[in-house]
């Protein structure tokens, strides 16, 4: 179970704008932590799946393109062979520059009837630049596509035996499509899959099994955790919402377990403590705005790479991205083995 205990944190002063993706607003004053418990030896690496499914993710991938076509392929039928049910979320957008494009976000589901979902997500496009056609941006998302899939590889034999079938809790991954804007990063111009989702499962509802009550699929998400600019040397991720403050010290927690156990390389610390002071625009806006908890697992600052041709394979550090595998399916694992009931992790409205 789930033990929340809710504690104070100071915070820090507001960072300065970073980039046109970020958008900064101050963060809230209090936490909630979790108290993780001790890692499985089940959980093992898989870097013969990882390497070959980020080979195949890491192409030039803009929304209608060739290469974004053959990733969408690729990703239902990756879901499909790990015992996901897949669903495609598709529509027709303008956008500026291209004109109309079809989008496409690609959602796996264990346990689709259960009663809430942990919910893993990322976005699977790749940037538009007229002047670089071959921009493949592999900390954004190409890597946290590959750790999606990966980590549902390597729990497979716990999701099969004693995951599936319950009905309290699903796993939902999500592969957003159009989080890239196509000229200027605006409210309007990025995010186009997750508006898109967003919007249909909050107009959508289900009949929880066992029950006559009604409820907002959106509302069934007990947490969205988003992965993004993942890969890149000294990466480090902090905690930017209030509500989620324990999970992300969870994340903290797993991190030095490994690294006593001598599980992680180096010595750097990924996951800090404190909160962060502000957030990122990115794909769980639409989500924040229904009240979805959200779990934002970026790097700040951002790699060094960044929306330039160097965010290709050449420039991964490899060490960082198995320390952070390492540290993910850990906690994906923890969070299902030690759910009991529901978390409600939502802010309370007057």
């Amino acid at each position: 179970m789930l033990q929340l205990i809710l504690i104070l944190a100071a915070l820090g002063q507001l960072p300065t704008l970073l980039a046109q993706k970020q958008q900064w607003r101050p963060a809230p004053s209090s936490t909630a932590s979790v108290n993780p418990q001790q890692q499985r030896p089940l959980l093992i690496d898989d870097e013969v799946h990882f390497n070959q499914t980020l080979n195949s993710i890491l192409v030039p991938r803009v929304v209608g393109s060739q290469g974004h076509q053959q990733v969408l392929q690729f990703l239902v039928q990756s879901l499909t062979n790990l015992g996901f049910q897949t669903e495609l979320d598709e529509f027709r957008q303008r956008v500026p520059v291209l004109g109309e494009l079809q989008f496409t976000n690609v959602i796996g589901y264990i346990n689709p009837t259960a009663q809430n979902f942990l919910t893993l997500a990322c976005h699977y496009d790749s940037k538009y630049f007229p002047n670089d056609p071959n921009f493949v941006g592999a900390t954004d998302s190409a890597v946290p596509c590959a750790i999606l899939l990966n980590t549902a590889k390597t729990l497979q034999p716990f999701l099969k035996k004693q995951f599936l079938n319950r009905s309290d809790l699903g796993l939902m991954l999500v592969f957003f499509d159009g989080e890239e804007a196509f000229k200027d990063w605006t409210n309007a111009d990025s995010v186009y899959g997750a508006r898109h989702l967003a919007s249909k499962l909050a107009k959508t509802r289900s009949v929880l099994s066992g029950t006559n009550q009604s409820i907002r699929n959106i509302d069934r998400i007990e947490v969205l955790v988003l992965l993004d600019l993942i890969g890149a040397p000294n990466a480090k991720f902090s905690s930017f919402h209030q509500n989620t403050h324990g999970l992300h010290t969870s994340l903290v927690q797993i991190e030095q377990s490994l690294r006593k156990a001598g599980q992680l390389q180096g010595n750097g610390k990924m996951f800090l403590s404190l909160p962060s002071g502000g957030q990122v625009d990115d794909d769980h806006r639409p989500f924040l705005e229904e009240n979805v908890p959200v779990l934002h697992l970026i790097a700040t600052p951002f790699p060094d790479v960044w929306h330039t041709p160097k965010d290709n394979a050449e420039h991964l550090h490899w060490p960082s991205i198995r320390n952070f595998v390492k540290v993910f399916r850990s906690f994906v694992y923890q969070y299902i083995r030690l759910h009991t009931e529901p978390v409600n992790l939502r802010y309370q409205r007057g």
